[in-house]
């Protein structure tokens, strides 16, 4: 009796529903690149503390930033024409985000549509100020059609200069970036980073790591390398390709890439392809933490020189315990760099201690900065050379 009263009440839902806000696909924006530069009025944030709640708002005097759209000409979308369209874009200035919108749905005919926004591109300058930064990613969250999963990167110089940039391999530049995020496996200066992983890390103490991107214009060309250092929602400086693998190695998180030594005056070249860290607390000393980081990786040799044999057992211990000198190195430098000029903790060392040792924690997390920067950090790196290639 129960299905037969069941069943047609999911008739009717299925037969009364349908699109109640229908717009025709040629009638809609959809939005797929977002560029956000510093406004004109920027500087004026002191000012805006002084105006009080009950007071008249001026907000044609207040552009603190500058917005442009990105969007694919969807004519030139279909199944004879390709899956991606060239670009076009809209700007406005405004003193927030919400204000851009509103200013952007006055200058088009179409309905926005923020579903398919794939980049999030942050001016340089834009960092410099954490309280406008901070409006941003409180919209950004807050808003529910935004997709979360977009990749964020840093521009270095106007944001706005990328959306209009044409790649050579692509019709926009939304489809070029999130191209070159995608095969971060093989390319291990390439750090993704999507919105919803950058919040989390921003709403755990401020600080972050972003890609960053440049523009060469002698070279008309985009170069996708390095992280910006973000602290207290504040651009700190930059670690450049190659910190930025080491970087990726502390982390735990390479997918790729490769790495170089050299012997006998000839490159070797060592393909990563798999890897395993560990982090062990090896004193507690809340004024000098002691911490081992553990990496193991795992690759395959990928060019020596054509007469160089590397067959015997002796032969690839001695190119292991070379890539684990050099790779030893150049994470120990990065660990300083994180520790003496920025004082913050990319690699998740403050995540471990709070999830396996949060009575440390306790101490510690009040003044994590300085814990992390007084630190005693080792790292152990072991390689293996789990294949040599085809050689006759």
């Amino acid at each position: 009796m129960k299905c037969k009263k069941i069943i047609p009440l999911i008739l009717i839902c299925c037969l009364m529903s349908g699109c109640w806000d229908k717009v025709e696909i040629d009638r809609k924006s959809f939005i797929s690149t977002i560029a956000i530069d510093e406004g004109k009025d920027i500087d004026k944030e002191k000012e805006l503390k002084e105006i009080k709640p009950g007071e008249t708002f001026e907000e044609e005097n207040f552009k603190k930033i500058t917005i442009t759209y990105g969007f694919p000409d969807i004519s030139e979308l279909g199944p004879e024409k390709g899956g991606t369209g060239k670009e076009k874009f809209i700007k406005t200035d405004a003193y927030s985000m919400q204000d851009a919108f509103t200013q952007m749905a006055s200058k088009t005919s179409r309905s926005i549509h923020f579903g398919h926004v794939k980049l999030l591109i942050l001016s340089e300058k834009l960092m410099e100020y954490p309280e406008t930064l901070k409006e941003i990613f409180d919209y950004l969250e807050r808003k529910p059609c935004l997709n979360k999963m977009m990749e964020v990167v840093v521009a270095k110089g106007r944001a706005e200069d990328y959306v209009k940039y044409q790649p050579v391999m692509e019709k926009n530049i939304e489809s070029y970036i999130t191209g070159l995020m995608e095969n971060s496996t093989r390319n291990s200066s390439i750090l993704p980073m999507s919105l919803n992983e950058l919040l989390i890390l921003l709403y755990q103490n401020g600080n972050a790591i972003i890609p960053s991107i440049y523009f060469d214009k002698l070279k008309d060309e985009i170069d996708l390398s390095g992280v910006a250092v973000i602290k207290d929602y504040k651009l700190e400086g930059y670690l450049e390709e190659k910190e930025t693998s080491a970087l990726e190695i502390l982390r735990g998180k390479i997918q790729g890439g490769k790495q170089t030594i050299i012997k006998n005056g000839h490159p070797v070249d060592y393909e990563i392809s798999g890897t395993d860290r560990r982090i062990e607390l090896v004193d507690d000393d809340i004024d000098k933490l002691k911490v081992r980081i553990d990496i193991k990786l795992e690759g395959v040799l990928r060019g020596y020189i054509l007469e160089g044999e590397v067959f015997s057992k002796n032969d690839i211990s001695e190119f292991q315990n070379n890539f684990n000198d050099s790779i030893e190195k150049q994470c120990e430098k990065v660990v300083r760099i994180t520790q003496d000029k920025f004082s913050v903790d990319p690699i998740g060392i403050r995540e471990y201690l709070e999830r396996f040792h949060p009575s440390v924690y306790k101490k510690v997390k009040d003044n994590w900065d300085e814990a992390y920067k007084n630190a005693d950090i080792d790292v152990n790196v072991q390689t293996r050379i789990r294949r040599i290639g085809v050689t006759k």
